[in-house]
């Protein structure tokens, strides 16, 4: 994790367009995901566009695959397999009401579904290009945020020179065109807090720029088309997935992935796209054949460069790592920024009957300059050289509550070997279980990988995984899983082989539209390094995490709701202990007659250290959320505002304030005094506060 202070991070997704609410299973695998020491960020902008697409144009439950289910990101593993077997059983259904007779799906989210999918006849295109295009939807999106206070990284210090070469707002342009689910174009410019704006003609002024053209199930011939930037999705991950959720989180069940193999791409993640044509043809019944093609410059730490005529083009000829947190706004980061072109390609053949499916995969990825990585030990099964190639074979069986998946692949770097098997079993109407092994050779290498496990790098590492999920009643619910892995070599911070247990449990009680409470444990132990207590010399030892909450979800009527939670957290290692604690009461407020509505929070927090930290979901500006590091010790409130000014125009505000009571100390240069101060380098504020104003325009057309 990083050092510095966690500011806030910004992930986009779909909320419901009737009511503007994120369903609480995705909160909850947002939180737990974002739990997850690996994965500082997790940008899911694609879900938010894929579900708002399915709002736009519901899916034919009576045509849906198990693929094509999955990407709504709401149901598990279980639940899909109900609903298949449900109309494999009792035949197509007579209404979308009919789904919630299925026993896995309680009442409000069988509601939520029936605004994605629907009951029809014919689910064919039967519009040209040039007719969708004249009956589509536009929205614009013009976004603007910035921390109030002062950072140092734009303080002039005394020749006059600023760290950060840009201003400290966050700027945020998007257009979006679509017709049903069939045809969608997009682009997103943006310009991070610091970086610099309209300085050249490059990206538009921007600092980042992406866009897009898709076409889906256009012919018999042409499943899909993607024009610019895509992603890849194969398979369980071991390669490339764009896919969230499907992992360890307290929906014990969803571990599988689907989806399509080709996806638009919607992001404002800066390093983790392919950019060029993809396309999936299907050219049998039952086989579809996926065929791609990219070029992107992506930002790396280049090590040696030849000297060329143009100094806007330099010749990288190699680089020691991938960058991936797309800031540019110091010089430093400006010289990584798009320095390595991959090229990648590759192609997908996909065999599918309702019941079974197998695919073989291919991608290769060649660079421009040769990957060198620093020889510490734990890198020495990591890839070097200028090209990465991957194989892969998944597959899928489903016979009436049983659920047989897995994929096997190949890397170029050593015979890297990575496997992954697993069985969804609904034991009866009430209780499920959901088994998975993996085995990931530390040889085993992967540009784009995002596979189970404990981390997402498919790579030095062998677990089994078990949950549960036992639906006492309509009213209670008990889930568990337990996670055991080992790592055969090295890691990061990790200075022998180790190895780890992981565990959940939660109990919900859920009252029909008024009322869910849950109480959730999870516990986690692992080997990792340590400073003694001079911090001079590090040792190796289990560490663990406890964390209890208690939430509740109370809706006093449509138009109020109330969220509360408490959380204690714990962590220790083999010198230390810390705690900590987070309190915080939400209130949700949208009147139907008016078009002003309000969110709002007040959250108490104290913890001893950045180890003992609480994350926690926070509403925001439409279409997005936050997700907050609480660590320290003060008060957390923030306020979001919608009014919904015509039928077209909708303008949101935010504020949030963090008020800290304990902070850090530094040296005052202008006294012999010492002062208060938030975070470090670049990043720190003098003070006690940090300061965010968010402003938004959506405009429909």
């Amino acid at each position: 994790m990083k050092k510095a202070f966690l500011s806030l991070i910004l992930i986009a997704i779909a909320s419901l367009c009737i009511a503007q609410e994120i369903p609480q299973e995705i909160i909850d695998q947002i939180e737990t995901y974002i739990e997850d020491g690996e994965n500082e960020e997790a940008d899911i902008l694609n879900l938010y566009e894929r579900l708002l697409s399915f709002y736009n144009a519901p899916l034919n439950i009576n045509t849906l695959t198990y693929d094509e289910i999955k990407e709504l990101g709401m149901l598990s593993d279980i639940q899909i397999t109900d609903i298949l077997n449900h109309r494999d059983i009792f035949g197509n259904f007579l209404s979308i009401e009919e789904i919630q007779t299925i026993p896995s799906i309680q009442t409000d989210l069988a509601r939520i579904l029936q605004y994605f999918l629907w009951v029809k006849d014919s689910n064919k295109m039967q519009l040209s290009i040039p007719q969708m295009l004249k009956q589509s939807n536009n929205e614009l999106y013009l976004k603007a945020s910035q921390i109030v206070q002062d950072k140092k990284g734009y303080i002039p210090n005394e020749d006059g020179e600023t760290k950060y070469l840009g201003d400290k707002n966050r700027v945020f342009l998007r257009w979006r065109n679509s017709f049903s689910t069939n045809q969608r174009m997009g682009i997103i410019l943006e310009k991070d807090s610091g970086e610099e704006i309209f300085k050249s003609t490059k990206n538009a002024g921007f600092d980042y720029l992406t866009f897009h053209y898709y076409l889906k199930d256009y012919s018999n011939l042409i499943k899909e088309i993607a024009v610019g930037d895509y992603t890849l999705s194969f398979g369980q991950g071991l390669i490339s997935h764009n896919s969230f959720g499907s992992g360890k989180s307290a929906y014990v069940s969803n571990v599988r992935k689907g989806g399509r193999v080709v996806r638009p791409y919607n992001s404002v993640q800066e390093n983790s796209f392919y950019r060029g044509a993809a396309t999936t043809l299907r050219i049998h019944e039952d086989i579809d054949l996926s065929i791609y093609g990219s070029h992107a410059n992506r930002d790396g730490n280049a090590l040696t460069v030849i000297d060329t005529i143009d100094p806007e083009n330099p010749v990288v000829e190699s680089f020691s790592s991938f960058q991936l947190s797309g800031n540019h706004r110091t010089a430093s980061e400006k010289e990584d920024q798009g320095t390595i072109a991959v090229s990648s390609y590759g192609a997908s053949l996909q065999y599918s009957k309702p019941n079974f499916g197998i695919a073989i995969n291919t991608l290769a990825n060649n660079f421009n300059g040769s990957l060198d990585r620093s020889d510490k030990l734990y890198n020495k099964y990591r890839y070097r050289g200028d090209h990465l190639h991957n194989a892969s074979i998944d597959y899928n069986y489903r016979y009436r509550n049983f659920n047989f998946f897995g994929e096997s692949a190949i890397s170029s770097t050593d015979n890297g070997t990575a496997h992954i098997v697993g069985a969804l079993v609904g034991l009866s109407r009430k209780f499920s279980t959901t088994l998975m092994y993996r085995n990931y050779n530390r040889s085993y290498n992967s540009i784009n990988p995002n596979g189970f496990g404990e981390g997402t790098n498919v790579n030095n590492e062998v677990g089994f995984y078990m949950g549960i999920e036992y639906r006492i009643d309509r009213k209670w619910t008990v889930r568990a899983y337990a996670d055991y892995w080992k790592h055969p070599w090295l890691r990061f911070n990790v200075s022998r082989p180790s190895s780890g247990k992981e565990y959940l449990l939660r109990i919900d009680y859920y009252l029909k539209r008024k009322l869910l409470i849950y109480a959730q444990y999870t516990h986690e132990n692992k080997l990792a390094d340590y400073s003694t207590v001079s911090r001079l010399i590090k040792n190796t030892g289990f560490q663990k995490r406890h964390r209890l909450r208690l939430n509740v979800d109370n809706t006093i009527s449509k138009e109020l709701k109330l969220r509360s939670r408490l959380e204690f957290s714990r962590f220790e290692n083999p010198i230390e202990q810390s705690y900590g604690v987070l309190l915080y009461q939400d209130v949700i407020y949208k009147p139907q007659s008016s078009p002003l509505s309000l969110s709002t929070r007040i959250a108490y927090f104290d913890t001893d250290d950045f180890d003992s930290r609480i994350y926690a979901f926070e509403n925001s500006v439409l279409y997005e959320f936050s997700i907050l590091s609480y660590f320290n010790q003060g008060i957390r409130y923030y306020i979001n505002a919608r009014y919904k000014a015509t039928r077209a125009l909708t303008i949101e505000f935010r504020l949030a304030q963090t008020k800290y009571s304990r902070t850090g100390m530094v040296s005052d240069p202008n006294s012999a005094y010492l002062i208060e101060a938030i975070s470090s380098g670049n990043e720190q504020i003098i003070g006690n506060q940090k300061t965010e104003l968010k402003m938004q325009l959506r405009y429909k057309f």
